[in-house]
C-alpha cells in the first residue's frame, strides 16, 4: 500500500512540475548551428526571453509557461521574425522553417497554426494593397482621373474584403486567442479594420467566448478594458446619438496621428466642411485662403473639419504637416471610395459645406 501512495506521489509531483510547459522540436532550414532569439509579447511589446541553439539544423527547447493561459511567443534569426507561436502548457510543438521565415510549417498547436494563416492572409493583403497604389500613384502623376477612380474603388473593395474575411475567422473560431489579433489589427493604409462604434459588439463577443476559456489571460483582461473605453469614449456616445442631435450626417476618420476624429464632436459650432486633395497644387493653395478664414472668426467659434481623399496617406500627412494646417484634418486613404466621399455625394473636389450652430446645412457643394 506504502508503495502504491508513493508511486502515486511520484507521478503527481512529476505532472505538477510539467504542467505548465511545452516542447518546440524543428528544422530551420539555411542555419546548421547558430542561435534563435525566443521573444514573448507582453502586450504591446516584445521581450527577449531566452536563445535556443541551433545543432545541424535542429532545435529542441523546453519552454517553462506563467500559467495556463495561451502566450504570443516570436522565433528569430538574425532579426528576422522566422515564425510566430501560440503555446499553451502541454503543447508538443513540431515546426519547420527557414531564415527568413517564407516557409513555414507547424504541427501540434492548433492556435498557432491559425495565426500562422492570419500572417500569411495580411502578407498576401499588402502585396496587393502595394501593388494597386503603385499602379494609383502612376495613375496621379499622369492625371489618368478614370484610372484613379477604378484602382481607388480597387483599394475599397480590397478593405472590405479584408474585413468581412476577419469578420468570417470570428465567426469561424470563437474560442481562439487568435481573434484578439484580428480584433487590432490594421490595414495597409494604418487604418484601423474594427474602428467603427458598431465594431464594440464584435469585441464583446470575442470577450464572452475567451474569459471562460482563459479567465485568467492578460490578453483579455485588456480586451475588456478597450471594451470598456470604447463604450464610455465620447466617439461612442456621439455616434449613438448622432441621429438626434445633428442635422448633418455623421464623418469618423483618423488624422495624422491616426487617432479617429468625429465631425459630430464639433456640433454646437459652425464648421466648414471641407474636401480637397493633396496632390492638386490648386487646393493646396486654396488652404493658404481657409488659413486666413481660420484665424479671422476661430476666437469666434469657427471651426473647419478636412477630408482628403487622397489613396497616399504618406503624402497627404507630408503635406498637413508642411503647411502646418491648424484644422482637423482626416484622410482614410480609400480615395474616391471613402465613405465621407459616398456620405456628402461628393463628385469633385474641391468641395466645401457650411453647418450653422443648429446643425444645419446652410450652404454646400461650394465650387462644384
Amino acid at each position: 500500500m506504502k508503495k502504491f501512495f508513493l508511486s502515486a506521489l511520484v507521478v503527481i509531483t512529476a505532472f505538477a512540475c510539467t504542467s505548465n510547459k511545452a516542447t518546440i522540436q524543428g528544422i530551420v532550414e539555411g542555419a546548421s548551428n547558430g542561435n534563435l532569439v525566443l521573444k514573448v509579447l507582453e502586450l504591446n511589446a516584445q521581450k527577449v526571453i531566452d536563445t535556443i541553439k541551433i545543432v545541424d539544423g535542429k532545435i529542441n527547447y523546453s519552454l517553462k509557461l506563467k500559467d495556463k493561459s495561451p502566450n504570443f511567443y516570436y522565433l528569430y534569426y538574425n532579426e528576422n521574425k522566422i515564425v510566430s507561436l501560440i503555446v499553451v502548457p502541454g503543447d508538443e510543438i513540431k515546426l519547420m522553417t527557414d531564415t527568413l521565415g517564407t516557409k513555414i510549417i507547424v504541427e501540434g498547436s492548433d492556435e498557432s497554426a491559425l495565426l500562422i494563416d492570419l500572417e500569411k492572409s495580411t502578407r498576401r493583403v499588402n502585396t496587393q494593397f502595394d501593388s494597386i497604389v503603385k499602379v494609383l500613384n502612376n495613375a496621379v502623376t499622369t492625371g489618368d482621373t478614370a484610372k484613379q477612380r477604378a484602382l481607388n474603388y480597387e483599394l475599397g473593395a480590397l478593405y472590405v474584403k479584408q474585413k468581412q474575411n476577419s469578420i468570417k475567422h470570428l465567426y469561424t473560431h470563437p474560442n481562439s486567442i487568435t481573434n484578439i489579433t484580428l480584433l487590432y489589427q490594421r490595414f495597409p493604409n494604418n487604418l484601423p479594420l474594427f474602428a467603427d462604434v458598431r465594431d464594440v459588439l464584435l469585441f464583446q463577443r470575442v470577450y464572452d467566448s475567451l474569459k471562460v476559456k482563459y479567465p485568467s489571460s492578460i490578453y483579455v483582461s485588456r480586451l475588456r478594458d478597450e471594451i470598456s473605453y470604447r463604450e464610455k469614449s465620447d466617439l461612442f456616445n456621439s455616434k449613438m446619438l448622432d441621429a438626434s442631435e445633428t442635422g448633418f450626417p455623421d464623418i469618423s476618420l483618423p488624422d495624422v496621428k491616426a487617432k479617429v476624429r468625429s465631425l459630430s464632436d464639433l456640433s454646437g459650432k459652425v464648421i466648414i466642411l471641407s474636401f480637397w486633395s493633396a496632390t492638386d497644387v490648386n487646393q493646396r493653395m486654396l488652404n493658404q485662403d481657409l488659413i486666413q478664414l481660420y484665424d479671422k472668426y476661430s476666437p469666434k467659434g469657427l471651426e473647419i473639419f478636412q477630408v482628403a481623399v487622397d489613396a497616399d496617406k504618406t503624402a497627404w500627412a507630408r503635406t498637413v504637416e508642411e503647411q502646418m494646417l491648424p484644422w482637423i484634418s482626416v484622410c482614410d486613404g480609400l480615395g474616391a471610395n471613402s465613405g465621407a466621399v459616398t456620405t456628402y455625394n461628393v463628385s469633385k473636389v474641391p468641395a466645401l459645406f457650411v453647418i450653422d450652430k443648429s446643425g444645419t446645412i446652410v450652404a454646400k457643394d461650394i465650387y462644384n
